[in-house]
């Protein structure tokens, strides 16, 4: 197996750690709307959005070591170190005083970042293999960190704890669809290159 066919192997485990976090959708949004479960919601998103951000900066620093560009494994790493970051910070020092919309921002922030690194990587892939699809992922993080940059601007105040849970795992969804597909086509035209090559 080669460095490439590993790092899309890593790449589609990102995207089904998002889609079986972002399936929270199907329930924490309706605990959310009750008051007696609100509590008990607020804690798992908050829970569950943190360990999906140390989760996958664990594997986004697995891939790191699966690319043989410099300026990408620089990106990755730091991507990985970011969201390890954010992840220990809402576990530990400031649990108590966090607010819910705030997961807003940081999904803007964690979407650009992710868009960026995807951008990079989309740029020597479709290269290497003619494919406009790398850029997918790129495109889809890019449009819901300027989504929620502005949901998160101009609407916080007015939006319940439902509706922002519905936004946080609505995010982790897509992203999680569009990265396995992407990584999947991804991984068979490295596979289909490699026995080219070797016939």
């Amino acid at each position: 197996m080669t460095k490439h066919e590993d790092f899309w192997i890593a790449t589609i485990l990102r995207g089904v750690l998002a889609i079986l976090i972002g399936s929270g959708i199907l329930i924490v949004p309706d605990l959310a709307r009750t008051i007696l479960f609100l509590p008990f919601a607020l804690a798992f998103i908050i829970l569950s959005l943190a360990v999906y951000g140390v989760a996958d900066s664990v594997l986004v620093f697995a891939t790191s070591f699966f690319t043989e560009l410099g300026r990408v494994e620089t990106v990755l790493r730091l991507q990985s170190a970011f969201g390890v970051a954010i992840g220990a910070l809402f576990c530990s020092i400031i649990f108590d005083q966090i607010r819910l919309e705030w997961f807003l921002y940081l999904i803007a922030i964690q979407a650009f970042a992710t868009s960026c690194a995807e951008f990079m990587i989309a740029r020597h892939t479709s290269r290497e293999h003619g494919s406009s699809w790398c850029y997918v992922a790129s495109a889809i993080a890019l449009l819901c960190a300027a989504a929620y940059t502005v949901i998160a601007s101009v609407a916080p105040a007015n939006l319940s704890p439902r509706e922002i849970a519905l936004f946080a795992y609505a995010y982790l969804a897509v992203f999680g669809v569009a990265q396995t597909l992407m990584a999947t086509r991804m991984l068979v035209l490295e596979r289909h290159s490699v026995q080219n090559a070797h016939a």
